[in-house]
């Protein structure tokens, strides 16, 4: 009975180790979160403005609040859109507009230069560009070695499909993949120079702004 007795206590004392293990590795990791979580608040919180610096005389703020300016003859609405500089341009007259791409670009902070995508702007409509332009997304099915094989189907499969688990249905993975073009750009901080030139019956004409991108104060 002592035998068994020690045993026992040996067994009770080595699961003892095993959940105070688990236990400061689970407090590691808890920290080990924490951690970054602080170090992302102190210094990924990092909020951005833009700053129209020509013309001159259409300077403005670009922050919380849409800015709208004036530019014979069109109305331009700039607003702040999830990481990116949203650029309405609304067309108040009678006349049909043309933006043309062969003539128009965009010169980024590093000096490179990038084409802009042309349109039509019907008389009293308007149209929109994200400015940089954003990546186009595709999605295509990848194989993905699991458990069998689905009859009809070229791959292997998981039965984890569309982020649960479903052992009666067996779906393949799909890899989402972004393009990127000269269209495509980055845009973290600096002063991008934007040339849009335009066709108004017959008639050309230009217009330029150079906007700046900068930690807001």
């Amino acid at each position: 009975m002592l035998v068994f007795s020690n045993q026992k206590e040996t067994v009770r004392q080595g699961e003892l180790k095993e959940v105070t293990a688990k236990r400061e590795k689970m407090k590691a990791k808890y920290l080990q979160s924490l951690l970054f979580l602080v170090s992302f608040i102190v210094t990924g919180c990092k909020t951005y403005e833009y700053q129209i610096i020509e013309p001159p005389n259409l300077a403005q703020t670009i922050n919380k609040e849409p800015v709208v300016v004036h530019y014979e003859p069109f109305e331009y609405r700039f607003t702040k859109q999830a990481g990116y500089l949203s650029m309405r341009i609304i067309n108040p007259t009678d006349d049909r507009m043309t933006l043309l791409d062969n003539r128009s670009y965009v010169v980024d902070p590093r000096g490179e230069s990038h084409p802009i995508r042309g349109r039509v702007i019907g008389p009293h409509s308007h149209t929109s560009m994200l400015l940089p332009q954003t990546p186009q997304s595709f999605q295509r099915v990848v194989p993905n070695y699991g458990f069998g094989a689905w009859p009809g189907f070229p791959y292997p499969y998981t039965p984890y499909y569309g982020g649960f688990y479903d052992e009666f249905y067996y779906g393949p993975l799909v890899e989402t993949y972004q393009v990127i073009t000269p269209y495509n750009w980055d845009w973290k901080t600096g002063r991008a120079r934007i040339s849009l030139s335009y066709d108004r019956q017959g008639m050309t004409f230009e217009h330029d702004f150079v906007i700046e991108r900068r930690v807001a104060k």
